[in-house]
């Protein structure tokens, strides 16, 4: 019964491993992101002052309007990446507490598995 379980996956899954050149990409992109947004802004800025907005208010206005959104966005995206980097560790680790859990129950006597029951009821709830 053990063969079982290491013929079942012989392979580890796809999901288990992390893309280090996706995670690069991802993050690369949010930089650009970032500047490109700033860049925006500061180009909005020398705009306005081209334009003749003199008044400090009026400029301050319409690149708070750019600045937030960017900030909101960027914001969105790092934190999506954060709770995503973490939830995928997170099932890694399950996934990996699974795979001995099954192997030592597949090599497990019955005799075994019946102590365990007495001793720890709440884990085979």
């Amino acid at each position: 019964m053990a063969d079982q379980v290491v013929k079942d996956n012989p392979k580890p899954n796809q999901e288990d491993q992390k893309d280090p050149a996706l995670e690069k990409y991802r993050i690369r992109s949010a930089l650009t992101l970032s500047i490109v947004g700033l860049a925006l802004a500061a180009v909005v800025v020398i705009a306005l002052l081209i334009a003749g907005w003199r008044t400090g208010s009026d400029v301050s206005a319409v690149v708070g309007l750019f600045t937030t959104t960017l900030g909101t966005m960027v914001g969105a995206f790092f934190g999506l990446q954060i709770g995503s980097s973490g939830k995928e560790e997170a099932n890694s680790r399950a996934k990996s507490a699974q795979k001995k859990v099954d192997a030592l129950q597949s090599a497990a006597s019955g005799d075994v598995i019946k102590k365990a029951q007495q001793y720890y009821p709440q884990l085979f709830k």
